[in-house]
């Protein structure tokens, strides 16, 4: 792991060691949730460091499950035999790594995918993405105030494009129920998952490919959020703001603009 950047390299090594390591039968949860965990001081060869890697590796090449109405973020393994799982909130309390059979399940099994096949260069920084870009002082007060001009007689329905982690969401300027992320990292999506696991919609798809398969149609969301990351040309913007209904707002870092249409 180089300066909290998870890559392909690092996810080698994670499946090398998981299966290097002694794992603890969870007797705990024998009758309702059989599985086995490794923890750092009690499983030999495992420190806080490998746990927080771990971690890492597993939210970004993972993808979400349920267990019944919780939403986490699972990893299975190459020959499908298991998948590995976290229960910290945050990736450097990580102290334990659990694994069960992917032969149980546990509740409705509906929870979104995030899985795009798109190698997005955001996918190796999403578990450090928060931490690298934290909301600002104030900014969920001063966003919402800017918007207070283009709400309409109900709460919004909400297109983010380039959703990322989900800031929208972070700062409180949609509900979850009614909002709609696109990003083509499903590592970044997974992060938005993780948070905000009641999400009423993920797209894990490139937006301009989305925009090709009329996935959205004019006036579908009374908001759209664009991130100004996204690149596109002149075409595909007026295309975007057909899909606005009230506003379209231009995120630009912490800068938060208001376009009415």
């Amino acid at each position: 792991m180089t300066e909290g950047r998870i890559t392909q390299q690092d996810l080698d090594w994670w499946l090398e060691f998981a299966t290097s390591r002694e794992w603890t039968f969870a007797k705990t949860y024998a009758e309702t949730a059989p599985h086995h965990y490794i923890v750092e001081g009690r499983t030999s060869g495992v420190t806080h460091e490998d746990m927080v890697r771990a971690s890492r590796v597993i939210h970004t090449f993972g993808q979400p499950g349920k267990y019944y109405s919780l939403t986490k973020i699972y990893l299975v393994s190459p020959d499908g035999k298991y998948r590995w799982w976290t229960e910290d909130n945050h990736f450097t309390d990580t102290t334990l790594v659990n694994r069960a059979t992917t032969r149980l399940f546990y509740g409705i099994q509906n929870a979104p995918s995030t899985v795009s096949d798109i190698e997005s260069p955001y996918d190796a920084v999403a578990t450090i993405w928060d931490v690298l870009h934290p909301t600002g002082s104030g900014e969920s007060n001063r966003v919402k105030r800017l918007l207070d001009d283009a709400r309409g007689k109900y709460p919004p329905h909400v297109l983010d494009i380039g959703c990322g982690t989900g800031r929208v969401l972070d700062l409180g300027l949609a509900s979850a129920d009614r909002y709609a992320g696109i990003d083509s990292s499903q590592a970044m999506l997974n992060l938005l998952i993780r948070k905000h696991p009641k999400a009423a919609a993920i797209y894990p798809v490139d937006f301009r490919d989305a925009l090709i398969a009329n996935t959205f149609s004019a006036g579908q969301f009374d908001w759209v959020f664009l991130d100004t990351a996204v690149e596109m040309t002149a075409g595909q913007r007026a295309q975007v703001e057909h899909i606005a209904r009230l506003a379209m707002i231009i995120v630009d870092g912490h800068e938060w603009t208001l376009r009415n249409v």
